[in-house]
C-alpha cells in the first residue's frame, strides 16, 4: 500500500505510523503542505493520512491552504481512496465532507479517557476505555452518513467512520514519546491547568502509555486497511 502523509506543521509529523507502515511493507511520502509543498496527484497514493496541527480547521483567512486541503480531501473520498484524519486532520475531513469544525468550550491536552461506542467496538477491538494523548481545543459536527464510534466526558466528538473508506480520530495514538518530549520542551506550549489538562509533566511520566498507544494504533491501522 501506497500512503501519503499531509503534514500541517514539522513538528507533528507521522510517529508510529512509520513503524506500522515499515512492518508491513507499505510505502510512504509526506507532503508539508503548510510550507507551500505541491499536493501529489490523487493516483500517487491509496490511503491518504491527514495529520495534526495547531490551527484551526477554519482558518483558511490565516492559513489559505486549508481550503485547497480540503478539496483534495473531497476529490480523495471521490476517487474511493481511503482517508485517516488525526486530530486537525479529522476536523479538516469533517468539515470537507459537509461537517464544521469549531472552537469548544474547553482544552483536552495529555492522556485523556476515550470511551468506544457500541458501534465502535470492531474498530477498538473493545469497548472498555483507553487513554489516548490529546492536544486540542477544538471540536467538530459529524458530517452526512458519518457514524460516530468515540466519545469522552471532555469532547462527544472523539471518531467518527464513513463506511470503511474514512477513519477520523479527534486523539494522537501515533505520537511517540520523543515528539511529545519536543513538543513540550516550548515553555509555554502547556495550556493552564484544567480537569481535561495536564502538566508536561504529568504527560510524561508514564511513558508505557505511548506503547500502549502504538499497539491499538496499529489494531486500528490494520482493520482500517485490510
Amino acid at each position: 500500500m501506497r500512503i501519503l502523509f499531509l503534514q500541517h506543521d514539522p513538528l507533528d509529523g507521522p510517529g508510529a505510523m512509520i513503524e506500522w507502515a515499515e512492518a508491513r511493507g507499505h510505502t510512504v511520502a509526506s507532503c508539508l503542505i503548510c510550507e507551500g509543498a505541491p499536493l501529489p496527484p490523487i493516483e500517487s497514493f491509496d490511503l491518504l493520512v491527514s495529520l495534526g496541527g495547531p490551527m484551526g480547521a477554519y482558518e483558511e483567512d490565516i492559513h489559505p491552504w486549508l481550503g485547497i486541503e480540503k478539496q483534495y480531501l473531497r476529490q480523495t473520498v471521490a476517487a474511493g481512496k481511503k482517508i485517516l484524519g488525526l486530530c486537525l486532520g479529522c476536523q479538516l475531513l469533517a468539515e470537507a465532507l459537509g461537517g464544521r469544525a469549531f472552537r469548544h468550550t474547553c482544552k483536552e491536552f495529555g492522556w485523556q479517557p476515550i470511551e468506544p461506542l457500541p458501534q465502535g467496538a470492531d474498530w477498538f477491538g473493545t469497548q472498555k476505555p483507553f487513554k489516548a494523548f490529546q492536544w486540542h481545543g477544538d471540536t467538530y459536527s459529524l458530517p452526512p452518513k458519518a457514524v460516530q464510534i468515540a466519545t469522552n466526558g471532555a469532547c462527544d466528538q472523539q471518531a467518527f467512520v464513513i463506511g470503511n473508506q474514512v477513519l477520523g480520530l479527534q486523539f494522537h495514538l501515533e505520537w511517540t514519546e520523543q515528539m511529545a518530549r519536543d513538543a513540550l520542551a516550548d515553555p509555554g506550549a502547556a495550556p493552564p491547568k484544567s480537569p481535561f489538562v495536564q502538566s508536561p509533566e504529568e504527560i510524561l511520566s508514564d511513558p508505557s502509555l505511548f506503547e500502549s498507544g502504538k499497539k491499538l494504533f496499529s489494531l486500528i491501522l490494520d482493520r482500517f486497511v485490510r
